[in-house]
C-alpha cells in the first residue's frame, strides 16, 4: 500500500486561493462601477461660481467696516464678507471677465485688489421629493438668477444714465413682481417641511431684499440708490449661495 504524506503548504494554496480570486474580482467590479459613475454623472464635480471684485481683506471686522464706509461713499457696494478673514467687496458681476477688467482698473488705488470667486453646490433632484417639488426648486433658483441678472442690469443702465430714477423703480416693482411667484409656490411646496428650514430661511431674505426695493424711493439721490442696490446686489447672491449650500446633505439623484 502506497503511503500519502500531507503537505499542509498546499493546502492552505488552495482554500486561500478563491478567497484571494474573489476579493480581486470585487475589487475590479468596484473600479468598473466607479469608472461608470464619473461617466455617467460629471456633473458630481461642478460648482456654480460667483465673482466678486475684493479690494483687501482683515483678520479684524471694524478695519474691514471701516475701508467698507468709504467705498460705499465712492458709490461702490462695501459689502464685507466674513469666511475666516473680512473681505470688502466692491461689486459683484455675472462674469469673470468684467470682474477682472474692473479688477485690473482699480489696481492703482488698490493694489491688494482682486477676484473674489465664491463657489457653491450645484443643486441636483432630491431623491425624496415629488417632481413638482423639484420643479418648484429648479423654478425658485432659475427666479434667482433672473433677479440677480436683472438688479446687474439695473445697476449697469442706472450708471450709464440709460434708465432714470422713474424708470429704474418700475423696473424694480416688475422683478420684485416677477420673483414673488416663485418664491411663493416654494413655501406652498415645502411649509410644513422641516428639512428645508434653512433654504426657506435664506428665500425669506431674498423676500426682504426685494421688499427693501420699495423703500428706495424715499432716497433722492441717484448715487446713494446706485450704491445700495449694488449692496443689495451682493446680498441677494450670497444668499443664493446659501440656498445651494443648504441641499448638500441631502441625497440626490441624477
Amino acid at each position: 500500500m502506497q503511503s500519502y504524506e500531507f503537505d499542509y503548504c498546499q493546502y492552505r494554496k488552495k482554500i486561500n486561493s478563491p478567497k484571494k480570486s474573489r476579493l480581486f474580482l470585487l475589487f475590479f467590479l468596484i473600479l468598473i462601477a466607479l469608472g461608470l459613475a464619473m461617466m455617467l454623472y460629471p456633473n458630481l464635480i461642478k460648482k456654480d461660481e460667483f465673482y466678486f471684485v475684493e479690494i483687501s481683506s482683515f483678520l479684524s471686522y471694524s478695519e474691514a467696516n471701516n475701508l467698507a464706509n468709504t467705498v460705499s461713499m465712492l458709490n461702490g457696494a462695501g459689502y464685507v464678507y466674513y469666511d475666516g478673514k473680512y473681505h470688502v467687496f466692491v461689486s459683484f458681476y455675472p462674469s469673470k471677465k468684467d470682474a477682472e477688467t474692473v479688477c485690473e482698473n482699480l489696481k492703482s488705488d488698490y493694489p491688494l485688489a482682486s477676484v473674489y470667486t465664491l463657489e457653491c453646490d450645484k443643486f441636483y433632484r432630491l431623491r425624496s421629493l415629488s417632481n413638482n417639488q423639484n420643479k418648484s426648486i429648479e423654478n425658485l433658483l432659475s427666479a434667482n438668477w433672473d433677479l440677480i441678472n436683472s438688479v446687474y442690469k439695473c445697476i449697469i443702465n442706472l450708471d450709464t444714465n440709460e434708465i432714470n430714477i422713474n424708470q429704474l423703480f418700475l423696473n424694480l416693482e416688475n422683478i420684485k413682481s416677477d420673483y414673488q411667484k416663485y418664491s411663493e409656490d416654494f413655501f406652498d411646496h415645502f411649509k410644513i417641511n422641516s428639512k428645508y428650514n434653512k433654504a426657506k430661511k435664506y428665500v425669506a431674505k431674498i423676500i426682504d431684499i426685494t421688499d427693501y426695493f420699495d423703500k428706495l424711493k424715499e432716497e433722492t439721490n441717484e448715487q446713494s440708490i446706485s450704491q445700495k442696490l449694488k449692496y443689495k446686489l451682493i446680498d441677494i447672491v450670497i444668499n443664493h449661495c446659501c440656498i445651494l449650500n443648504s441641499f448638500r446633505h441631502l441625497i440626490q439623484i441624477f
